[in-house]
């Protein structure tokens, strides 16, 4: 793993009688997508607030670069906040700026980032637009180019496909995917289990103000897999088939059948992969066999549920 490049160390806050965070600590390598996951009311958008300096944290400490966070840390911050904050009779032109000046950047390079950015989504025609004037989608892709006009160095998105279509939804992964090719840091906030196991290297799953899961997705799916294998049969014998169902040695569901062929899911109770298969060869032709590797979104419930 690279030199963590935004490090969360046992960080906690409380409102009131509420727990927000009880000392949640990750740690993110500088050019990662990084997403952080969780129920509504979990803790995340309390942690986006630390990290943008929108309020302070009880406890804990954040480390930028080696540094702890500050004000002047903000400038290398891009933030893409789930409730939209565009301002609705400014011009795309005079958000650009406000906004671009807002990150410490002069008025030519706000004007040549924004340039650059609407050539890129081509709408360049429309800087002279009011936002009250653009449909919802376009309205997402200029706060999108609010977020990383300044080329931040960390960039926060909060449920960054909310109201775009597939197309548009598809263009602005592809570009969040090119961000973190050119090094950009990416914390990606989002309930869509999809998204995140498209876009995501590693996650963090946030339960009540604490950390349950982090990790790399591929081997957190590896450590949820356990024995459960996938199951393809055909010219299968029924009595054979009925006995291997009531095996106390595996816990078989069938999925799907037809008078050709059927499709099993078994977890192993007794014995190893090696028995299962022979067991099954037995059955008839087997043409599928393969270890369940578990979804995000199974692994993110089941921990949820035992949590």
């Amino acid at each position: 793993m690279q030199d963590s490049f935004l490090v969360i160390e046992n960080l906690s806050k409380s409102y009131r009688n509420k727990i927000a965070l009880n000392s949640v600590s990750f740690q993110i390598p500088q050019g990662s997508v990084y997403g952080l996951i969780g129920q509504n009311g979990a803790g995340k958008t309390t942690l986006i607030r630390i990290l943008n300096k929108i309020i302070d944290a009880d406890s804990g400490q954040v480390l930028f670069k080696g540094e702890k966070i500050d004000s002047n840390t903000i400038a290398h911050i891009g933030y893409l906040p789930e409730e939209r904050g565009l301002y609705k009779n400014m011009t795309i032109e005079e958000q650009a700026l406000y906004f671009g000046q807002l990150k410490e950047m002069s008025k030519p390079k706000a004007i040549a980032a924004m340039d650059y950015w609407l050539q890129r989504f081509d709408i360049l025609d429309w800087k002279k637009k009011k936002i009250e004037d653009l449909s919802k989608g376009m309205a997402q892709k200029v706060q999108f180019i609010i977020a990383v006009l300044h080329q931040p160095e960390l960039l926060i998105l909060d449920e960054p496909f909310s109201g775009f279509d597939p197309i548009n939804a598809d263009l602005i992964a592809q570009e969040i995917k090119e961000l973190s090719k050119q090094g950009t840091t990416i914390i990606f906030s989002s309930h869509r289990m999809e998204s995140v196991s498209e876009m995501c290297d590693d996650v963090c799953l946030i339960h009540k103000g604490t950390t349950l899961l982090q990790g790399s997705i591929e081997k957190i799916q590896e450590q949820y897999a356990n024995e459960v294998y996938e199951i393809g049969l055909t010219t299968v014998n029924p009595s054979l088939l009925t006995e291997f169902l009531n095996n106390a040695a595996y816990q078989t569901k069938r999925i799907a059948q037809t008078p050709e062929k059927v499709s099993l899911e078994t977890s192993i109770v007794a014995g190893n992969s090696s028995e299962l298969l022979q067991t099954i060869s037995g059955l008839g032709t087997v043409h599928l066999f393969k270890k369940h590797v578990p979804t995000l979104q199974e692994i993110f419930i089941k921990t949820i549920q035992n949590a």
